[in-house]
């Protein structure tokens, strides 16, 4: 025994002794080479994470992982259909909302009007793209299918693969990838709050205020062709971007010209998406703007509503 000791060992430059794991039996190296990555898995540091103690209890984490999961999923969903495209450390998403509220003077009287607006925010979605240094190297993870889904980890699979670990890894695995789903369900939580909650708030706002319905329109009606008889001449057109007073001698896109078959003008102006809530006659002339996003905007706004309906 002692001959197959001293066999299994050698020194180093530096005279210290060095085990090799390929003279070892085959069931000792498989239990070190398993403490080694479980070790290893216990340095892993998530970002972002308050670091709570560990529950090691597996069916307990395998049963907070598959919840956690299914509410990443949802939500994922539900945002990735606002998405414009991104990479590995961001991607953009869009929304058409009402943001604005704004007063003119209109007829002798003031309208109360607002538009939808399409904005972009761009946001860092690195966690659903990488995995955390220490769990990166356990398990190979694979790539989601499907539209701007291509830079995010499949954490489904990842999670089936990683239950093929030894109870001696898997013990220490999942609490750092329950840890990184936390983090991926709170970028996703972010998304979710500018995407759909933040437009939802203010449409419940205006309907409880003006006790109308308000529907968000598309891109397609976004860019609908308007009706309206005429313009502000300083104000630009929406389809070519060209002043409605110079449309005539410079417009690229002819959204204004004579019919062959008739004197008629045709016009394809394309304005502001305006929707009036609310129209009444009033002493003097109101013209400012609220931003519904703003709860301080919000009671001004009351305020001068309970104001000119005195009138």
């Amino acid at each position: 025994m002692m001959e197959t000791a001293a066999a299994a060992n050698t020194t180093d430059e530096e005279g210290e002794i060095v085990t090799h794991d390929d003279l070892l039996e085959p069931q000792e190296q498989l239990s070190k080479l398993r403490e080694l990555g479980a070790e290893e898995v216990k340095k892993a540091k998530v970002e972002d994470c308050k670091h709570s103690p560990a529950n090691y209890d597996i069916d307990h984490n395998i049963r907070e992982i598959r919840a956690i999961l299914k509410m990443n999923a949802e939500i994922l969903d539900r945002c990735m259909k606002f998405s414009t495209g991104g990479g590995e450390s961001a991607t953009s998403f869009k929304r058409i909302a009402y943001e604005v509220v704004a007063t003119r003077a209109r007829n002798d009287g003031t309208q109360v009007i607002t538009q939808p607006i399409r904005t972009t925010k761009e946001f860092n979605t690195t966690p659903l793209s990488k995995l955390p240094e220490g769990l990166d190297d356990i398990i190979v993870s694979r790539k989601m299918i499907g539209d701007n889904l291509s830079s995010f980890i499949d954490f489904e699979i990842f999670f089936k693969r990683a239950l093929l670990l030894h109870d001696t890894v898997l013990q220490p695995f999942l609490p750092k990838l329950k840890e990184h789903l936390m983090t991926i369900q709170v970028c996703l939580g972010e998304i979710d709050a500018w995407v759909i909650q933040e437009t939802q708030n203010n449409i419940n706002f205006l309907e409880e205020t003006f006790k109308k319905k308000m529907e968000i329109p598309d891109d397609d009606q976004l860019g609908r062709n308007c009706i309206c008889e005429t313009h502000d001449p300083n104000k630009h057109c929406l389809r070519c971007g060209i002043n409605y007073g110079l449309h005539k001698p410079y417009c690229p896109l002819s959204c204004l010209e004579t019919n062959i078959t008739s004197p008629v003008l045709l016009r394809r102006f394309q304005c502001e998406y305006y929707q009036v809530l609310k129209q009444c006659n009033s002493v003097g002339k109101f013209e400012t703007t609220f931003n519904l996003t703003d709860e301080k905007e919000r009671a001004r706004l009351t305020k001068l509503l309970e104001f000119i309906a005195m009138y």
